[in-house]
């Protein structure tokens, strides 16, 4: 069984952002992070969270970092479905491996910045993510479900 690891850095810049996201795709294709997915998002003065970047190296496409956006907002406040994508399956599958302590801990840090890059890797590749991520302010990592779980969960919602 396959532990999954999810990281959401904070960021005052875009570019800053950007670079971080860039190096996290070429770990990820070099072998030296097993990602599951990953989502650059922002904030604007309306509250509103669109999704400037998904990753098309993961295996769901946005759909598990998009669930992890949807579990540290309310949807009052997200941007389209593409933010939420996986489907309630996901969101209750990441719900339940995640105690409201650790919601709280990464929404926290999201409160603190208006870009956030959320990446969700292999608890094997975990400690890998805080070392890349050098450009960003503020991050935080929680151990969430297994790959197993989310992916029968993201099978159910297809």
């Amino acid at each position: 069984m396959r532990n999954l690891s999810t990281t959401v850095a904070v960021y005052d810049e875009m570019p800053a952002a950007e670079a971080d996201w860039d190096v996290i795709e070429e770990n990820a294709t070099n072998g030296v992070l097993d990602l599951a997915d990953a989502a650059l998002v922002t904030r604007d003065e309306e509250g509103v969270v669109p999704v400037k970047r998904q990753s098309h190296e993961g295996w769901a496409k946005g759909a598990v970092a998009g669930a992890v956006v949807g579990l540290l907002f309310p949807p009052s406040i997200l941007a389209g479905a593409v933010v939420g994508a996986g489907g309630g399956g996901v969101l209750a599958r990441l719900n339940r491996s995640l105690d409201r302590g650790d919601i709280n801990d990464l929404g926290s840090v999201m409160d603190e910045g208006a870009i956030a890059l959320v990446v969700v890797t292999s608890q094997d590749t975990a400690d890998a993510v805080p070392r890349l991520l050098r450009r960003a302010k503020k991050q935080v990592t929680k151990q969430s479900s297994t790959a197993e779980d989310v992916m029968a969960a993201l099978g159910n919602t297809a």
